[in-house]
């Protein structure tokens, strides 16, 4: 799927526009997007006090997690929604769900509605909003769509945003003249200066890669590639895997979960295995808690890689069905761990990829989409989906285990006592750099709002490390 070609700027004469520009061409700081309608200028929140996180700044070996009151503030809550999600890449929707031509869906980000279409195979990114009198245009998913009509007055759009229907509004709805009887009705005499290519919908900056449609909703974060850093070059094994179809991902299955919980608690779950023991035993038979290791570089992500993976008898061991076809033999016994700020995590087999998206509704809710996907092959594969189910149901299990703890650990982090907790070097020092890029975002005054993290100082030697299961010379 293409990226979002440029579209020209729809005017609204409530605002200031300075121009649009292509989803990957980096932003000057004196232009404005619409959906940046932001309460910086005017802010006076205590949350964007630096003091109030020193003590999450510290380096990992002498720092304490941030308050429990960041979990369950609404004011908080209300702050991320602008300062996180509308001004982060943020993952928006699986690649498959709007790989066809026609395809429409809704999808929220940080408070705001948007809607995704694939216009000829490229998807674009625009408010889910009509011009005309703001009704909501899409409600539902829904396909073979050549334009978008308003459920209030019938304006419609096409996918690449532009008006191009304005019924009983002027002489040219549709392209075809309204009947002399129905203009006498609908008198249009009094719509003066009305130009439809200046009234298209509001688009959004957007942008795919693994598999994933992203959008930034301010316009004001770097490009995706940049934003995503080394992370792309350290899978780019798998890169043909995360297309559509042939050899790309296959959805086998998902599932929706409504969680009484803070989503940066989601998260944080999963961005340490500490609690594989006591949460996930199952688990600790295919990925134990001594084959992890960190594996970051430069970007807006948290990673752990398993090697290797073991046989343990569970549903996800490797050899079931058959890999990825580009992988090395090395990367068909790893798996890895990804979190991709602010709200995706994913785990990526030698064979399949569970992955979640996360939607937050306040403070203390948080709506899960999981997907479980693997590739062409593994489907066709004699017992393949038979086999996909059980790997299926073994994921379903443990993000059930996760969500228990976290609405646990939620209902514990509201008690005022709890004032953040010390890290664990080695197993939590992903946690600890999630952390730093909410408090990043947070202080929209300081200068590391749009900081991306470097990697770790082992990150580059772990690339160049050998197969610990082939001779030196062997590795690859």
């Amino acid at each position: 799927v293409g990226r979002s070609a440029p579209v020209p700027p729809q005017p609204n004469p409530m605002l200031r526009w300075s121009g649009y520009r292509a989803a990957r061409v980096a932003r000057a700081p004196t232009q404005r997007w619409l959906a940046s309608l932001s309460y910086v200028a005017a802010d006076n929140s205590r949350w964007s006090d630096p003091s109030l996180y020193q003590a999450t700044r510290r380096s990992v070996d002498e720092a304490s997690t941030l308050p429990g009151t960041v979990y369950h503030d609404k004011e908080f809550a209300q702050l991320e929604e602008e300062r996180v999600f509308r001004s982060s890449w943020v993952a928006a929707a699986e690649l498959c769900d709007v790989s066809k031509p026609g395809d429409v869906m809704p999808v929220n980000v940080g408070g705001a509605s948007l809607l995704l279409a694939n216009d000829g195979g490229t998807v674009r990114a625009f408010h889910n909003v009509c011009r005309h009198r703001g009704a909501k245009l899409v409600e539902e998913p829904c396909s073979k769509r050549r334009t978008i009509l308003c459920p209030y007055h019938r304006w419609g759009y096409a996918l690449d945003g532009r008006l191009i229907a304005t019924p009983s509004f002027d002489d040219t709805a549709d392209g075809r003249r309204i009947p002399e009887h129905i203009r006498q009705k609908f008198c249009t005499s009094h719509v003066k200066d009305f130009d439809k290519s200046r009234n298209g919908l509001f688009p959004v900056r957007t942008d795919s890669a693994l598999g994933l449609i992203f959008v930034n909703v301010n316009g004001e974060a770097p490009p995706l590639s940049e934003w995503l850093g080394d992370l792309l070059p350290s899978l780019s094994e798998y890169e043909s895997s995360f297309g559509v179809g042939t050899p790309g991902l296959v959805p086998y299955k998902r599932k929706q979960y409504d969680v009484p919980a803070n989503w940066k608690l989601l998260v944080e779950n999963y961005l340490e295995y500490y609690h594989l023991p006591a949460v996930h035993p199952e688990l600790c038979n295919v990925s134990g808690v001594d084959e992890h290791r960190r594996h970051q570089g430069r970007g807006m992500y948290m990673c752990f890689a398993t090697e290797p993976l073991s046989r343990g008898g569970t549903p996800i061991d490797p050899g079931r069905i058959p890999p990825f076809p580009t992988l090395r033999p090395r990367h068909q016994r790893m798996a890895y761990h990804v979190a991709l700020f602010p709200n995706t995590f994913f785990s990526l087999y030698p064979d399949s990829l569970f992955r979640v998206i996360l939607s937050p509704h306040g403070a203390g809710r948080t709506v899960e989409q999981a997907t479980f996907l693997s590739h062409r092959a593994a489907f066709d594969a004699p017992g393949g989906e038979a086999v996909l189910e059980d790997m299926f149901q073994f994921w379903d299990l443990i993000n059930t285990q996760d969500i228990d703890i976290v609405k646990n650990v939620h209902q514990g982090t509201s008690t005022p006592l709890y004032t953040g907790g010390r890290f664990s070097f080695r197993f939590e020092e992903t946690l600890h750099r999630f952390q730093n890029m909410v408090i990043d975002k947070m202080l929209v005054h300081e200068p590391t709002r749009y900081r991306i993290p470097d990697g770790d100082v082992d990150y580059h030697d772990l690339l160049a490390a050998p197969d610990p299961l082939l001779p030196a010379a062997a590795s690859g």
